[in-house]
């Protein structure tokens, strides 16, 4: 029988209550928690937090390991849908509804794009990712024509996605709509 030592179990635990601390922050609106919001939200002092994290950025590098879990299984689902039309459509809902969780996470990774080698590294991964996951179910024409495909890519980006919930206030149901109607003419 392995015995398990309860201090490396409460240590892990620690280290997940803080990660899911400062998720937890942003989604509720805070963009930027410091390290004393994070701990009081874990309920951890704050030498908890530099212990199991050697800084802010180390932390945030964690709560990206956590978001590409939850996204993982979206990610994993194919596109559906018989015509390109069809398959963008069905894109739209998917992105969004992926946009619209992973939407605070990303204003945050955003205030602090500007200091965070690794958070630029990670956006520049996901925008490759979200471009080759484009390429995948396009027709080859579509994917040829430069500057039909970086339309489309632009129209279906987390930031477009972003300005039209945060900067214009469009309900989720009206982010859809015009971003299927923007398909629709860049279509035609």
């Amino acid at each position: 029988m392995v015995k398990v030592d309860g201090r490396t179990t409460r240590g892990q635990e620690n280290k997940k209550q803080i990660v899911q601390a400062l998720i937890e922050l942003i989604r509720e609106g805070q963009p930027a928690p410091t390290a004393e919001m994070v701990s009081a939200r874990a309920g951890v002092g704050l030498r908890t937090v530099f212990r199991h994290f050697k800084d802010m950025e180390t932390l945030y590098r964690e709560m990206t390991c956590a978001v590409e879990a939850i996204l993982a299984p979206v990610l994993a689902t194919p596109v559906q849908g018989e015509t390109t039309s069809e398959k963008l459509m069905h894109a739209i809902d998917r992105r969004a509804d992926m946009f619209e969780k992973l939407a605070p996470l990303q204003a945050a990774s955003l205030v602090h794009l500007h200091e965070s080698p690794y958070l630029r590294k990670r956006q520049a991964d996901n925008v490759e990712l979200q471009r080759f996951l484009l390429k995948a179910f396009l027709p080859a024409d579509l994917v040829k024509d430069k500057i039909l495909f970086e339309a489309i890519d632009l129209t279906l980006s987390i930031e477009t996605w972003l300005r039209l919930r945060r900067d214009q206030q469009l309900s989720v149901s009206q982010a859809k709509k015009v971003l299927r109607r923007s398909i629709e003419q860049l279509l035609k």
